[in-house]
């Protein structure tokens, strides 16, 4: 009975310090303003407490930037994330990336309604969430190859935000990160959507001029992974060593980094990023039945670009967290003992001759043996110069808990034929906008006679990057990417030729994403892009 009691005095207690339908409750002042960038928006959202359930319009995660007015219990830090609770009857006016500015109510209390979140709605008087201007980025010349795109200022020396359907921004979206500096342009676009979970779906490129004049797009990103048992112990798969296509599908949440200009000394660099959170993902064999359900606590890929005299730099940073839960379709199951590779694909356009050197050897995935050719070195010539350079063989970190453990990585040339085509089954359409933005963003690349094709399999370099031990813990891994430039006196005249263009493109390829979001396809184009 005493339990009983003081429970309903409880329930009393927390009716009364919120209610958001009681129409007698007095309004609250906020004490609490803060400036960020939005990283998620869930629309419709349903929270839990301790004796019940409560929904709100929506919940938006801020990465806090600015304090301009906190109570002493608002403890939160510059770059960390700062929950909204949003309950006014019309949807927040705010997208992933934004710069906002938050006025509301800090609920300091667990386990009540929006516990450990600012408050804005109808019963905090005056509170509210508006958009703050970006401000403008340093400009610089404008590049006569570059296409004016709606929506991304492809003139400033670097920018960074949304592009959406025009019918419902909310449906799905492309995050992007541009950079526009001596001579050369780096574009970065990641899938994210407000309503849905957001795909893994990333893309990363850059267009410069190679020393000998050609002028060059090339791009890079994960295409697929694979778990694999090396039985002969020579740190790659081989055939018949591969146990599983490991399927990273969708996640419930979406952060970004912005493009921040960095000064090292004498050196500018520009570093960005993007996240995936709680990722629900599939083991499959190579016939595409499902074995296992798993979820990932993270994937997240970051960058930093720099230019050291004629040569560029693209570190990439990709952090894979552990598979946190798995639900087994196959009663013996194990990740124990197995190791991770992650498959990426390259394709190249050009009428002039070029060569994919392994090992200072010739090699083409798409006549090569299955045997696959551990690369210690790999590069991209024409003409017998030397236009990019894959940096392979560093060290990679596994995490088991809160131990970090040093392993070598180890990479490979591949056929073609050692990736199963069903494994290609993937969001057509999606890769598809991918070719569009390029195709609009850089309108010479749709001069070229060869069409832009992003299929892993119809690609003439197909490799691998392996992590012998892996058993499903967390890895990251920096692996660098080298474009040879010519010097800023040796770029093309607008009035020259037509120029020549190489592409070399490593893209996506995503199985099994949400029904919802295949019904996209038929109503639905990604952007309408402008021209000069």
């Amino acid at each position: 009975m005493k339990k009983q009691l003081c429970t309903s005095v409880l329930v009393c207690l927390l009716l009364s310090f919120l209610s958001f339908t009681a129409e007698t409750q007095s309004y609250q002042s906020p004490d609490a303003k803060i400036r960020g960038i939005v990283t998620a928006v869930q629309y419709d959202y349903q929270g839990y407490f301790l004796v019940g359930q409560y929904r709100l319009t929506a919940l938006i995660s801020v990465r806090l930037n600015e304090t301009l007015i906190k109570p002493e219990s608002f403890t939160r830090e510059t770059d960390q994330l700062v929950a909204v609770s949003y309950n006014f009857s019309s949807p927040p006016g705010c997208k992933v990336g934004d710069i906002v500015e938050v006025y509301g109510l800090w609920i300091p209390i667990l386990d009540v309604p929006c516990s450990l979140t600012i408050r804005v709605d109808d019963n905090v008087a005056g509170s509210y969430v508006e958009l703050v201007p970006l401000p403008p980025s340093p400009s610089s010349p404008t590049e006569d190859h570059v296409q004016e795109v709606a929506s991304i200022d492809v003139q400033g020396e670097y920018s960074n935000g949304s592009l959406y359907y025009p019918d419902d921004p909310h449906v799905m979206g492309l995050w992007y990160d541009w950079i526009n500096t001596q001579g050369t342009q780096v574009i970065f676009l990641a899938y994210y959507s407000e309503v849905y979970n957001s795909p893994i779906i990333t893309f990363v490129g850059q267009r410069y001029v190679a020393r000998d004049g050609t002028e060059v797009f090339i791009g890079n990103t994960l295409s697929l992974m694979e778990a694999y048992k090396d039985a002969n112990e020579n740190n790659v798969p081989e055939t018949g060593e591969i146990s599983y296509f490991f399927i990273v599908n969708s996640s419930i949440g979406f952060t970004i980094t912005p493009i921040q200009r960095i000064l090292l000394g004498e050196v500018v660099h520009y570093n960005w990023g993007v996240r995936y959170q709680n990722i629900d993902g599939f083991l499959t064999d190579e016939n595409g039945t499902m074995k296992a359900k798993i979820i990932v606590e993270h994937m997240a890929f970051s960058y930093d670009y720099h230019i050291q005299g004629n040569v560029s730099y693209i570190k990439t940073d990709f952090d894979m967290g552990k598979i946190v839960s798995m639900e087994r379709y196959e009663p013996n199951l194990t990740l124990q003992g197995l190791s991770l590779s992650l498959v990426y694909a390259t394709m190249t356009i050009t009428p002039k001759n070029y060569t994919v050197l392994v090992n200072e050897q010739p090699y083409n995935s798409t006549t090569a043996s299955p045997s696959p050719i551990t690369a210690n070195r790999t590069e991209v010539r024409m003409q017998n110069q030397k236009a990019f350079e894959f940096l392979f063989g560093e060290n990679y970190t596994l995490y088991r808990d809160s131990i970090s453990e040093a392993y070598k990585s180890f990479s490979a040339a591949s056929a073609t034929n050692t990736v199963p085509s069903n494994a290609r089954v993937s969001l057509v359409w999606l890769v598809e906008q991918l070719e569009d933005v390029l195709r609009e963003l850089f309108p010479k690349i749709s001069e070229m006679q060869a069409n832009i094709n992003l299929d892993y399999m119809a690609s003439a370099f197909v490799y691998r990057i392996c992590y012998p031990t892996w058993e499903g813990c967390r890895i990251k891994h920096d692996p660098t990417y080298v474009a040879y430039l010519t010097t800023a006196e040796g770029l093309p005249s607008p009035l020259a030729p037509p120029l020549i263009i190489m592409i070399a493109i490593a893209v996506i390829s995503s199985i099994a994403l949400a029904v919802a979001l295949l019904d996209l396809r038929r109503t639905r184009r990604l952007m309408k892009l402008g021209s000069l």
